[in-house]
Parts: structure tokens; C-alpha cells; sequence
């Protein structure tokens, strides 16, 4: 089973005009006191999917494929939805959502928190992306009212997916009469995208609700979609993601394997997934990134020294990296990542919704800088 992290405060190019119904028993479900007459529901396989690089009828962050070329960990984490989204413009005054997560808990047999198993829901005011409202899960499926009494104006939306749960079936419903299509703007849809390769923290842990993983944030941000390689405890500079990765166009590779890699397989590891990436897509640029020092370091026995000693391989893979002739790498320390207060974690180690606030802080202007340099 997928990884369910648990913490103190938890549980430790228009309109298409013809669209398939999504078909569902009539019955309302537990959610929000959805009347079943007063939406209809649509598969929202028909709009548009962004954040995975395969197009296969699912929101897995991997084809079926891999299965056989990831670890076995890695395709378990792989099954998350973490940084999957729907981008979608309607006009409808009530929007609701409907979704099936892969698992629940076996022993409550309920679902999990809502930065786990729930569903935000974004709109474009067009001075940028604003939070409308997120779907609370309770169960295996489960339905939600997002927008209750709108203006009925044409909008356009974002839905962002659970980050550490699957999702198995995803309907978008609207009130009678409402049109729902694919996007007409192209926020979201345009660029090419950032794939960020790393650990539990890149996945989301510890985020209230979706739209609060930084690399969501960052997207919104910059307006280019990413793609989520966030494994918890199996971000480990394997060959195999970065083989995934380099069938990407991508506009950016980010790297932030440190936290779950041992010191000792850090600088050689980093060099071959860098050497693969730069073979196979030589004029896309790379991004390393070090690993933050945890609050618990400060007061463990060599705690601090460990991470130090984790900063200065990934630092010696870029030297030897860069003396070797490879160009377009970058380097972004762990410093600050989440300030210097001590109060960006949830738990010691992942960052909360300030953690991460201040993660994407730090690293849009990087971001900005690198993809503005490479385009020149």
C-alpha cells in the first residue's frame, strides 16, 4: 500500500459541444447535501489533464509501462495523484465534484485528511489563480459542493487532485443548463512543464489541502504546469525516474533526492541520473537542489553534521558534474528553504502550509532566472 503520512495535527480550440454524461447511481452520497436532480456529472477524463506525461485513461503519475522498470516502492507511490490536476472553463452557478480514491483506511474504513485524499478547486481571476473551495473526503467516494450559488459568468478553472491517495474515477458536475468544456484560455495548458524529482516533501506531505504543495504553488506562480516525482522515502536519485523524466520536453529538471539518500551513494548517484538526463536531452537545464536542515537536527547528536555531510556530496556531484563540460546545471542550497524561525514543519522534518508557502518563495526567483537564461 501507498505510504499514508500521519501527523499531530492530522491523524499522525472552443467550447466542445458535446460532451459524455458520466454515469452514476441517482442516489445522493454523503457530502455536502448534493440533491442528485441538481447537477449533472461529467468524466473529467474529457477536459484537460496536466501534471503526468503519459496519456493513458487514468490519473496515475506513471503508464502502466513502468511498472516493470521502477522500483516496486517507487510504482506504489507512483499511484498517488500528487500534482495532477483538471483544467476546465464553465459557466455553471453550482459546481460539484464526485471522486473514487484507490484506498481508504482498512481499519476506520473512512478516508483520510483532506491534504491526503481531497480535491481543491482554483479559479483564474485573471490576475492569477484564486482559491474557490476544496472537497472534504469521508469515504471511498465521496462528492462535494464547491461552488454553491456563482454568477454564471464563463470561468476557468483548476482542480488539483489528492497528493497521497490514488484516484480511481473523477466527475466534474455542474447545474442544468451550464456548459462545461475544455479550457479556452491557455493558462496551465501552454508551456512546457517542470518535473520535480524527490522525497515525501516534493510529494506534499504535511500540505492542508492540495493546492498547498509547494511545486502546486510554484505552478500557479509561474503558470507551467508540474509534474510530481515526489515519492515518500523513495526519492533516491534512481536511474529509472530519470529515465521517465527524459521522455519529457520538459522546460526544467529539478532534483531533490538528498533527504531520503544515504551520503554515501549521493555524489555518484546525482552524477549518473545528471549524465542520463543530459545524454538524452542535452539543451534541457537541471536544477539540484539540497535538503533543509530539520528542527530535530538542532538538538540530535550529529544531527546537523549528517545533512552537512548530504549538502556537500550533492556540492561535489555539481563541481565534478560542471569541471566535466555539462552545461545548463544549476544549484540551489538548502538554506532558508523554509525560514529560520523553526516554525515551518509539521512535524520536525515535513513543512506545513508556511514551510511551504515560503519553499516556493525561495525557489521562484531561481526558477524564473534559470528558465529566463536558457530561453535567451
Amino acid at each position: 500500500m501507498m505510504k499514508r503520512i500521519h501527523f499531530v495535527y492530522l491523524k499522525i480550440v472552443l467550447p466542445i459541444l458535446v460532451i459524455t454524461v458520466f454515469a452514476f447511481d441517482a442516489r445522493c452520497l454523503p457530502g455536502n447535501d448534493i440533491a442528485a436532480d441538481s447537477v449533472t456529472f461529467y468524466d473529467a477524463r474529457q477536459f484537460t489533464v496536466i501534471g503526468r506525461f503519459h496519456h493513458e485513461e487514468n490519473y496515475r503519475r506513471f503508464p502502466g509501462r513502468y511498472q516493470q522498470v521502477l522500483r516496486a516502492e517507487v510504482w506504489e507511490e507512483s499511484l498517488s495523484s500528487a500534482g495532477i490536476a483538471i483544467r476546465f472553463r464553465t459557466n455553471a452557478t453550482r459546481i460539484a465534484v464526485r471522486w473514487s480514491l484507490r484506498e481508504i483506511d482498512p481499519l476506520s474504513k473512512k478516508a483520510g485528511p483532506v491534504g491526503t485524499d481531497g480535491i481543491d478547486l482554483y479559479c483564474n481571476t485573471g490576475a492569477g489563480w484564486q482559491y474557490v473551495n476544496t472537497g472534504k473526503p469521508k469515504q471511498k467516494v465521496n462528492e462535494f459542493i464547491l461552488l454553491r450559488n456563482g454568477d454564471g459568468a464563463y470561468k476557468e478553472y483548476l482542480l488539483n487532485l489528492p497528493l497521497y491517495n490514488g484516484v480511481d474515477s473523477l466527475a466534474i458536475g455542474v447545474n442544468e443548463g451550464a456548459v462545461i468544456s475544455k479550457p479556452v484560455e491557455k493558462y496551465l495548458v501552454e508551456k512546457k512543464p517542470i518535473i520535480y524529482y524527490g522525497s515525501s516533501i516534493a510529494q506534499g506531505a504535511a500540505a492542508s489541502r492540495p493546492g498547498m504543495a509547494f511545486t502546486n504553488m510554484l505552478s500557479r506562480k509561474l503558470d507551467v504546469p508540474f509534474i510530481n516525482f515526489g515519492f515518500s522515502g523513495e526519492g533516491k536519485f534512481d536511474l529509472s525516474v530519470a529515465l521517465a523524466m527524459s521522455e519529457v520536453d520538459a522546460a526544467l529538471y529539478i532534483i531533490d533526492c538528498t533527504p531520503n539518500s544515504k551520503k554515501e551513494i549521493i555524489c555518484d548517484s546525482a552524477i549518473k541520473v545528471v549524465r542520463l538526463l543530459k545524454a538524452k536531452r542535452p539543451l534541457i537545464p537541471v536544477l539540484l537542489v539540497e535538503g533543509f536542515y530539520y528542527e530535530d537536527s538542532y538538538f540530535n547528536k550529529d544531527g546537523l553534521a549528517n545533512i552537512d555531510a548530504k549538502r556537500k556530496e550533492l556540492r561535489r556531484a555539481f563541481d565534478l558534474l560542471k569541471q566535466s563540460g555539462i552545461k545548463g546545471l544549476y544549484y540551489k542550497t538548502g538554506d532558508g528553504l523554509i525560514g529560520y524561525d523553526h516554525e515551518g514543519t509539521a512535524d520536525g522534518v515535513h513543512p506545513n502550509d508556511v514551510g511551504m508557502l515560503r519553499f516556493s518563495e525561495q525557489m521562484l526567483p531561481l526558477i524564473k532566472s534559470v528558465l529566463k537564461k536558457e530561453n535567451q
